[in-house]
């Protein structure tokens, strides 16, 4: 029942914040010339992919021993998980200093000697990529509370891959009572992919390859359920087999995303059922009559699906929390365009309007990045570009670090319990061995 008015009101919702922007994209369609040559066929724009993702040397990189300076390292499950490395991202023109613990986490800094009770789970802006070390925002909530908080966010993630790794983690001995788990802005359709750096068609540099097919989520067209769908490359064997067409062509040709992607792209002869079928699922009409028609109901169909996926991750890791007993706080962030358009007026994606409520209605504590960046633009006098310029380099700069934090203190010192010692009611004496306030000085052993 909740699915179904889920799928409705998605639907409509996004067919109104689409609106817009599809009926630009099909104006300057019907207004371009005919092309001269024509439309790419399913079979040529898979094997034109093919050969554009997958360069056998950057492939080699990749599968080294992880001594090289590589920002990724191979997984069976999840693709890949970060590494050490130093990569030229960072802000000025700078090098990013990447360095992990031995479970996984981001090197932590602050506090480090100190137990923690606070991990976090996400994509990119979890990880904080484009930053060093010191510059997470997990790293300046860890110096103003004066404890540490653990980064488990990986860079390319989606919403299922994300709680795919906490679930993994919270098992074993670096769980934490206390679970943030961030929500960026295009981490909905990620859930879905089996292959990200297929659907996204640029080509991985040696140092930066990553997006190697995943676990995903996907929906089983006979019963109707969610199924998680292993990776096809379980080993770094099955990854090198990709490197032939025919062993890629296997794993992506009859794939619901990948032809949805090829039709968003306006290839002609996708094969259609698989789709259909999607779409009644999903109850959203596909009109399959043009070009232009098919793009727009791809893009439909692909953001409908693409939310009831996280709904569904979202009842999965609530039920892990309860069953853990663990505390868990969603935080949705955002890229330069949402941010853009936030500051600009504009109104919030009724989807995340919906998942703000579904998440309330259940009593989880959210923060919602979009609010906080409206209301700190109020306090500048200077254009919306200028803007997001002192906060984002593509991801969030150090400063721009240190705002998302802050936008998350409040809610996180009101979440903890017992507070952070920095917030702790009363004592103005610390007990530096134990980390207690103190009425007064301990005691003096005796001499």
């Amino acid at each position: 029942m909740y699915r179904r008015k889920f799928l409705e009101s998605t639907a409509i919702g996004a067919s109104v914040v689409l609106c817009g922007r599809l009926r630009a994209a099909n104006e300057s369609a019907k207004s371009s010339p005919t092309p001269a040559t024509p439309a790419m066929r399913y079979d040529d724009w898979l094997a034109a992919r093919h050969k554009r993702v997958l360069v056998a040397a950057h492939l080699d990189a990749f599968l080294q021993p992880p001594s090289n300076n590589q920002w990724a390292k191979f997984d069976s499950e999840l693709g890949y998980v970060p590494k050490d490395s130093i990569q030229r991202d960072g802000v000025d023109g700078s090098r990013s200093v990447y360095r992990y613990g031995p479970a996984g986490e981001r090197r932590l800094i602050s506090y480090a000697d100190r137990a923690c009770r606070v991990n976090t789970y996400g994509n990119s802006f979890t990880q904080c990529h484009q930053v060093s070390d010191g510059e997470t925002w997990q790293e300046y909530l860890a110096a103003h509370l004066g404890e540490p908080i653990r980064n488990f966010g990986v860079g390319g993630y989606g919403v299922f891959q994300a709680f795919a790794r906490l679930r993994r983690m919270e098992q074993t001995a670096v769980k934490a009572p206390y679970l943030i788990f961030n929500i960026f802005d295009d981490d909905h359709r990620r859930s879905l992919m089996p292959w990200r750096g297929f659907i996204v068609n640029y080509t991985r540099t040696a140092e930066m390859y990553h997006a190697n097919p995943w676990t995903h989520l996907r929906i089983n067209l006979d019963s109707g359920r969610w199924d998680e769908s292993a990776s096809p490359c379980p080993t770094p064997a099955a990854l090198r087999d990709l490197l032939s067409f025919e062993r890629t062509r296997a794993v992506v040709a009859n794939h619901e995303i990948i032809q949805l992607q090829a039709m968003f792209e306006g290839v002609p002869d996708v094969p259609q059922d698989r789709i259909r079928r999607l779409a009644d699922w999903a109850k959203v009409r596909f009109d399959f009559i043009d070009a232009a028609t098919r793009r727009a109901s791809a893009e439909k169909l692909g953001d409908v699906v693409a939310r009831a996926s996280t709904l569904h991750v979202m009842e999965k890791l609530l039920a892990f929390a309860r069953q853990h007993d663990r505390k868990l706080m969603v935080v949705l962030s955002y890229g330069t365009r949402a941010a853009l358009r936030a500051c600009e007026g504009g109104a919030k994606l009724g989807a995340d309007v919906q998942l703000l409520q579904w998440l309330k209605d259940r009593g989880i504590p959210t923060v919602d990045a979009f609010d906080a960046h409206v209301a700190d633009f109020a306090q500048f006098r200077i254009s919306p570009a200028d803007y997001i310029k002192r906060l984002y380099i593509g991801h969030y700069s150090p400063a721009g670090n240190q705002f998302f934090a802050f936008a998350l203190k409040k809610a996180l010192v009101e979440w903890l319990e017992p507070k952070p010692i920095t917030y702790q009611p009363s004592g103005t004496i610390i007990d530096f061995q134990d980390g207690r306030y103190l009425d007064k000085s301990p005691a003096t052993p005796a001499r």
